[in-house]
């Protein structure tokens, strides 16, 4: 091997060589230069006492590619090369034993070549020419080789979506794209459109459309164009429709998807104005169809929507659904009705696909937009628990609140407490803050409502003041525990205390708001056996999230004494707070950390797809700040949601 890898070097010096005879062989017969053909035909006769020229029998011919050719039984390219090497030689005839197999002494060379076993290839030349001194691979090999090289690593570079590669070896060698090779052209073009050279890409699908042999391609390259440039600027490649003998257009299939794509491209824009007439009419028709798809439907329910012809828009999305458009129809439908002021026929659809993350998000905030009226009408059970349910899914900080908000007006004040807990957990904010101390209150929790005062004064400076005023005795809502509690407060945790024992001190210390001392209370509990030991972890795990001790929290979830969902359950709230913790602090990188550790088990919510969105702006990360800002509009359009578009679009930062 290290002998054959010595000598590739000289075998591609030779490939860069003219095949030629021996000049040794050659050196007393031909002249000092040898003339060509079309010499030998324009030079006058000599005197006769001058030596004639050498005849033209005696100029070799090189029969390489036509010996290939009838190797490969390429009829059509045998019979354009015996043309093109009659006009050059006049007298020569193609050899008898063309069609024999093993007739070339380059044979075995053009089988590699047309197998693309290039190095290989490389390979036997070099041993070759080892062998027999003073041969040469032909001229056409050396050049076949070379541009079959060059568009291998053409398309090498067009599969890795190397576009200014792709088009650097193009300008390299411009006969890639001479020699009647679509698949070459068509990457070209793409290449080109990708970096912006679209009357270029435009002219080369031209030119592919043109040089097609037959129908599958034409429409090949014109789909191809539709696809790298869109329908506006590939359309004028219909002009060159051919029209057969039914007297239909050949390119008639791909029409309604290029009206399809057309209505598309209207839908992106943001300009003013009508959808192109003629592709509506077009597609209207084939919706109508009965056979149609949905996905016609579908498309004429967005068009309808952005016209403002609600009432349209929603014949469209039902039609949709009753032909099988899931859940891109409910969300079509919810949104149309919504539009329509039906929002109560909105929120009952929604709940026919809660599984789809943008149904749910519309679902969560038609409710929310109720439960929190001043006002709120009154909400079915099986909506409002549905609606409590998915909350509690998507770890949503906003539906939180609203729930909060409901439960408060309706003076359920247990229910808004931990409502509010948990939209603190999941995202804090000023309202949530105000909700949760106002349940306090509401409970009389005094030592509880300092603390928390103190905690969300300090991060909210704009939270309302409020006192707290001070009765004798709680309102009459405690827990079911409640009574056997103080007997166990006041014997507290002594060394004896059975596991059993401490656990329920535990939770007795967890209902006085005592968390410090029920972490060491369900610590001793954990030495217990089986499920008191599992019930202690859980419990000390939440009693460490509410003293702010995410890490202690993070510890005991992972210490393996929970089961599987309450761990899940505690490493998801410990991710999110720890998350809002660096938020607050503007740490926008271990903000994004956190939330990507978080992702990696758990949807996002839309509070905490907000806060990847600014800390993405705080980075300056624009252009991935955009797309999360145009994610969460496209699912629901709030204030926040184009606040964040308003703050990361192109125009604003010129991008």
């Amino acid at each position: 091997m290290l002998v054959i890898a010595r000598r590739l070097p000289l075998a591609l010096a030779l490939l860069g060589s003219i095949a030629a005879p021996s000049l040794a062989s050659r050196a007393a017969e031909a002249p000092a230069v040898a003339p060509s053909p079309a010499a030998i035909e324009t030079v006058p006769a000599a005197p006769e006492t001058v030596a004639p020229a050498a005849p033209a029998a005696e100029v070799r011919v090189d029969e390489s590619a036509l010996r290939y050719y009838a190797s490969q039984r390429a009829t059509t390219r045998v019979e354009a090369e015996i043309r093109r090497l009659r006009a050059l030689y006049p007298g020569w005839e193609p050899p008898a034993d063309l069609y024999r197999p093993g007739a070339s002494d380059e044979q075995a060379l053009w089988d590699l070549y047309g197998k693309d076993q290039i190095d290989r290839l490389k390979l036997e030349i070099e041993r070759r020419t080892a062998r027999q001194p003073g041969w040469r691979p032909s001229q056409d090999l050396v050049d076949k080789l070379r541009r079959k090289e060059l568009r291998l690593a053409l398309v090498k570079a067009s599969d890795a979506g190397d576009w200014n590669e792709t088009q650097k070896i193009a300008e390299r060698e411009p006969l890639l794209l001479g020699d009647g090779d679509l698949d070459v052209t068509w990457r070209v073009a793409e290449a080109a459109a990708h970096t912006g050279a679209h009357d270029r890409a435009l002219e080369l699908y031209h030119a592919a459309l043109a040089g097609a042999k037959s129908r599958d391609e034409r429409l090949g390259a014109v789909r191809k164009a539709v696809a790298a440039l869109g329908a506006k600027d590939a359309v004028s490649l219909l002009s060159e429709e051919k029209i057969g003998p039914d007297g239909k257009g050949e390119f008639e299939p791909l029409r309604l998807d290029l009206a399809r794509a057309a209505l598309g491209d209207w839908l992106k824009t943001e300009a003013a104005g009508a959808p192109p007439a003629a592709d509506l009419e077009r597609v209207v028709r084939a919706a109508g169809l009965p056979d149609a798809a949905a996905d016609d439907a579908l498309l004429l329910g967005w068009v309808d929507h952005r016209r403002k012809d609600f009432a349209a828009a929603e014949r469209w999305f039902d039609l949709a659904g009753m032909r099988g458009g899931g859940a891109k129809a409910v969300l079509g439908g919810v949104v149309a009705r919504v539009a329509h002021g039906r929002r109560d026929e909105a929120a009952t659809l929604a709940m026919t696909a809660l599984d789809d993350a943008e149904v749910a998000s519309q679902f969560l905030d038609l409710v929310a937009s109720d439960l929190t009226r001043p006002k709120p009408p009154a909400i079915a059970a099986d909506r409002l628990a549905r609606f409590a349910e998915l909350t509690e899914k998507l770890e949503s900080g906003d539906a939180a609140q609203a729930l909060g908000w409901y439960a408060h007006g309706a003076r359920q004040y247990h229910a808004a407490a931990a409502w509010f807990a948990k939209a603190m957990a999941w995202r804090p904010s000023v309202k949530s803050a105000e909700g949760h101390l106002l349940a306090l209150k509401a409970l009389h929790e005094k030592t509880e409502f300092a603390r928390l005062d103190a905690d969300y004064r300090g991060r909210f400076p704009d939270l309302p003041a409020l006192r707290f005023d001070d009765p004798a005795r709680r309102a009459a809502a405690a827990a079911p525990r409640a009574k056997a509690c103080p007997a166990r407060l006041a014997e507290g945790l002594g060394p004896a205390r059975e596991a059993s024992q401490a656990l329920a001190l535990g939770w007795c210390l967890m209902e006085a708001k005592r968390a410090e001392e029920a972490a060491v209370a369900f610590e001793a509990a954990r030495r217990g056996d089986g499920r008191a030991a599992a019930e202690a972890a859980y419990g000390q795990a939440l009693a460490h999230l509410r003293s702010g001790r995410t890490a202690d929290a993070a510890r005991v979830a992972a210490s393996g004494g929970l089961a599987p969902a309450r761990r899940d359950e505690i490493g998801r709230i410990v991710l999110a707070q720890q998350a809002i913790a660096h938020f607050d602090h503007e740490d926008w990188r271990s903000t994004l950390d956190t939330l990507d550790r978080r992702r990696a088990h758990a949807a996002e919510p839309r509070d905490l797809m907000a806060m990847r969105g600014w800390s993405l702006y705080h980075l300056g990360r624009l252009n991935e700040a955009h797309d999360v800002f145009v994610l969460l509009d496209g699912q629901l359009s709030t204030r926040e949601s184009r606040a964040g578009l308003a703050a990361t679009s192109p125009l604003a930062y010129r991008r």
